[in-house]
Order: structure tokens, then C-alpha cells, then sequence
């Protein structure tokens, strides 16, 4: 099976086939794994800054215990975010951070969108602090003002949301005209990652 994810490396490839063909929380060793290889190979490893109680074992039952295969089908259902379905994304980031702090007290932003963009590739924009930084200095030469919705500040993580947001607006407004074509988040990362911009 080709999956065919903007060019993004045989790595990344397998990170997507794993989630692909093993998508559900229904298994703790499996969940135990794909956290484990996401979070290390994305320098967002679940054990850091956990405590010395943490075993990555809870944090897989904790995700076995919970909704989140509900949340996630309809978040793959997503073919574009957009402003009008980012709220989507946005609540399931917030409940998936919320379930990692339950058992490790740190909350892990960047873990939780990358995690998620392994099961959802179409829909769900990866945090990292360096893409997040390289985007608001791209987008301060715009003088574009962005203000989160009352919604958004009130009931999502903002530093989250205010990044999607700055995405969806980056993608649709100056990688897309500049590249002529339709972005995933995939694309959009690697641009961003490390100076490809």
C-alpha cells in the first residue's frame, strides 16, 4: 500500500502505515508503541519531564480507557482544515492533552498534534516550537493581525489554536499561490521545519 504523504521520507512513511493499519486504542501494546515511536522520533517523548512514577504502560491504558477513537474518526473525515472545522481538530488536541497530563502532569502540546497527525495526515497541523517560531516571523512581514475567536481562547488551548489559525492562514494565503497547489499539513511543516521556507 502507497501512501503518499508530500515526499516526507521512508521514516515518516512507516509512522504513517502503523497508524494507518493499526488505527484504534484498543490494544495496550500497540498504543504503548506508537506513542513511543512518535514522541521519540519527533523529540516530544511522553517519559520527558513525567516524574519518575511515570510508565509509559499507564498512559497507554489511560488512552485504551478513553473516547478517543470516537474523536478521531471524525477528525479523519477532514479532507482540508479550515476556519469553519478547525474547531474540530482543536477539541480533540485539547482532549488528548488533557489525557497525557492526567498521567504524566505535563501538558504535552507538541506530543498530542503530532500523535494525531499520524492518525488524521489530512487534518491536523504539527506543533513544533521551531515551525511555530519560523511561522510568526514569516507572517509579522504580512502586518496580518490575528486575534483567536472568543471560542477558540475560551475553550481550546490557545498557543494551539492561535497556530492553526496562523497555518491555515500561511497555506491558504502564501504556500499554496507560491507552490500552485493544495498543501497538507505534511508539506506545510516540512516548509516551515528548519528554514525551508
Amino acid at each position: 500500500m502507497k501512501y503518499d504523504i508530500d515526499n516526507s521520507g521512508f521514516g515518516n512513511e512507516v509512522l504513517y502505515r502503523m497508524c494507518a493499519e493499526k488505527p484504534l486504542h484498543n490494544d495496550v501494546d500497540i498504543i504503548i508503541g506508537k506513542l513511543w515511536l512518535i514522541g521519540r522520533s519527533y523529540s516530544a517523548a511522553i517519559e520527558r519531564r513525567a516524574g519518575d512514577n511515570f510508565k509509559i504502560s499507564d498512559a497507554a491504558q489511560n488512552l485504551y480507557d478513553s473516547d478517543i477513537d470516537e474523536l478521531i474518526k471524525s477528525i479523519t473525515e477532514i479532507d482540508r482544515t479550515t476556519e469553519k472545522n478547525v474547531g474540530e481538530v482543536l477539541r480533540l488536541h485539547k482532549y488528548l492533552t488533557g489525557r497525557i497530563k492526567e498521567v504524566t502532569g505535563v501538558q504535552k502540546r507538541s506530543l498530542a498534534s503530532k500523535y494525531l497527525h499520524f492518525h488524521a495526515p489530512k487534518s491536523v497541523f504539527i506543533f513544533d516550537s521551531i515551525v511555530n517560531k519560523n511561522l510568526r516571523q514569516i507572517l509579522r512581514s504580512t502586518k496580518q493581525k490575528f486575534k483567536l475567536s472568543d471560542e477558540y481562547r475560551d475553550k481550546y488551548d490557545v498557543t494551539y489554536a492561535d497556530f492553526c489559525c496562523r497555518s491555515i492562514y500561511y497555506r491558504d494565503n502564501i504556500l499554496e499561490k507560491k507552490l500552485g497547489k493544495n498543501v497538507t499539513p505534511r508539506r506545510l511543516d516540512m516548509e516551515l521545519y528548519n528554514g525551508y521556507y
